[in-house]
């Protein structure tokens, strides 16, 4: 009875030895190197939790850098047990299919990418699994606190500071500096024109809404709206500055054109109170808090086991 055990027992220690030695090969990186090289796959360049990369994964996947690779990867892991709606994944199958225009045209460039509909649907789902996933980090942070906003509000009052601002309504004749010269001369001629019109008794904009070739502002009768200096030309702003409320200017050219402008309304420079503020602090904030998360995030989704040495 004996006899026979030894012969089993050492076929067993045998078995059990090999497993081993096969696991300690599977992650030694010499090993994987070596037999990465065998496959045709290149040299080994990352693992990230039993998965290893090799060279040729770059070309496959589209990547530039391990890090890539091992974003991709953490991240499917990390994201597989997200629960995505069906119907959204159908959405955004739809919206993919709908940009090649018609069917044919659709299955030829899944062919040239070497996809089917179900590993492009796979493929899909694994984005939707992942921006949930991601989504969810992000949003776990506390939200902005009333505190938080106030103490950026004291600390940064001069973003807050509004410049003094100004409404006008103006006839506009396009002349920019490619203009050809007889063209310019017309449009002085015009403007000379328009403004004896306007010298006579004539509303401005009346004759905004008759000629000016500002097709944004004429329907409103040339009217600008608010504006500060940030939004206009050097030029024009200058000579909006001259003018007191319902003076109307002689006309003037900028870099874009003949103009001819009223002056109807003023708002002085002011700070914004913390009310006033509030929802861009918030928003500011919040933002610049996802992008510390997303950072964060970006570094550890690159942990890996190994990374080769650039």
């Amino acid at each position: 009875m004996k006899g026979w055990l030894r012969p089993v027992s050492a076929i067993a220690v045998a078995c059990l030895l090999g497993l081993v030695c096969s696991e300690l090969l599977c992650r030694s990186v010499s090993f994987r190197d070596l037999l990465g090289g065998v496959a045709g796959r290149g040299r080994l360049i990352a693992i990230t939790h039993g998965r290893g990369f090799y060279e040729n994964d770059l070309e496959v996947h589209g990547a530039t850098a391990a890090s890539d690779l091992l974003v991709a990867e953490n991240l499917r892991r990390l994201s597989s047990e997200e629960k995505i709606d069906s119907a959204q994944l159908d959405h955004e199958l739809s919206l993919c299919r709908s940009e090649f225009g018609d069917e044919s045209t659709f299955a030829r460039a899944l062919r040239s990418n070497r996809l089917s509909l179900a590993s492009l649907r796979e493929k899909i789902a694994g984005q939707l699994h992942a921006l949930q996933w991601l989504e969810k980090q992000i949003t776990t942070e506390a939200a902005i606190s009333d505190q938080e906003c106030r103490n950026f509000y004291e600390t940064h009052r001069d973003l807050f500071q509004q410049p003094a601002r100004f409404r006008a309504s103006h006839i506009f004749l396009a002349a920019h500096a490619e203009t050809p010269p007889e063209e310019v001369e017309a449009k002085a001629k015009a403007i000379e024109a328009l403004a004896l019109r306007v010298a006579g008794g004539e509303p401005l904009s009346q004759l905004a809404t008759e000629a000016s070739e500002d097709e944004a502002s004429k329907a409103r009768g040339g009217d600008l709206g608010f504006f500060s200096a940030a939004r206009m030309p050097p030029e024009f702003f200058a000579e909006v500055e001259k003018l007191r409320v319902n003076e109307i200017s002689k006309p003037f050219r900028s870099h874009l054109g003949f103009h001819i402008v009223q002056l109807t309304e003023t708002k002085p420079s002011r700070l914004l109170s913390f009310e006033e503020a509030r929802s861009e602090i918030s928003l500011t904030l919040a933002n610049a808090r996802r992008v510390l998360i997303a950072t964060r995030l970006a570094e550890n989704l690159t942990k890996s086991a190994y990374r080769r040495p650039n």
